[in-house]
């Protein structure tokens, strides 16, 4: 599942642990893999597993959801075409939607929850994690607003050294959408499998606001 390191006396070890990281992935993702095999094709769905795999493998800010990238990942890359390919059938099927994933994460933080409150030992809590995704080169996409940029920020701080700017701006706008991630939690328990919701929002006239 994951590359290893040319040197042998670390060979085994990066082995084991890519082994066990893929069990756990599996074991994870057995549960939904159950019902989307109702839905889908079955090729189709160890795709739909593969593709989990190849996201994990692929940790890259640019071009980590890039099709063609990940179809390298998925196969190997003298045969990312025909991993593209798969990739695109499985996007692309009308048996299916993103509402079957949120449904099975809803329906898993509810289980959750419910077996909190059935053990009365703990109170459940649900974490409140708003994030921003920048979208900077995304200015035509549909969905976006202006968000505030971390990273300009992070770039525009004084270095010891170096010429700082003659203004500093406090607030950089880029475009992007704002994410709320809520998963729920005991106070001493694991948290759980969690929904996430993205929306974005403009001035009016430029555009309406989105909610996902």
């Amino acid at each position: 599942m994951f590359p290893t390191s040319k040197n042998a006396s670390f060979q085994a070890e990066v082995l084991s642990q890519a082994r066990f990281f893929s069990h756990r992935l599996e074991d994870f993702l057995a549960p939904f893999l159950v019902q989307l095999d109702r839905l889908l094709d079955h090729r189709l769905v160890l795709t739909f597993q593969a593709l989990c795999q190849a996201l994990v493998r692929h940790r890259s800010r640019s071009s980590g959801l890039l099709l063609s990238e990940l179809g390298g990942v998925l196969l190997s890359p003298h045969k990312a075409p025909a991993g593209t390919k798969r990739l695109s059938n499985l996007l692309r099927s009308k048996k299916w939607s993103a509402e079957a994933i949120t449904d099975y994460l809803t329906g898993e933080a509810q289980t959750y929850v419910d077996r909190l409150l059935e053990q009365e030992r703990e109170l459940p809590l649900l974490l409140w994690d708003e994030s921003v995704q920048e979208k900077t080169e995304s200015l035509k996409s549909q969905g976006l607003c202006a968000v505030r940029s971390m990273k300009a920020k992070r770039t525009l701080r004084i270095k010891p050294g170096i010429c700082s700017p003659m203004r500093r701006c406090t607030r950089i706008g880029t475009p992007g959408g704002w994410s709320l991630p809520t998963p729920a939690a005991g106070r001493s328990s694991r948290p759980s499998a969690s929904t996430s919701r993205r929306w974005a929002w403009r001035a009016a006239g430029s555009g309406s606001g989105t909610i996902e």
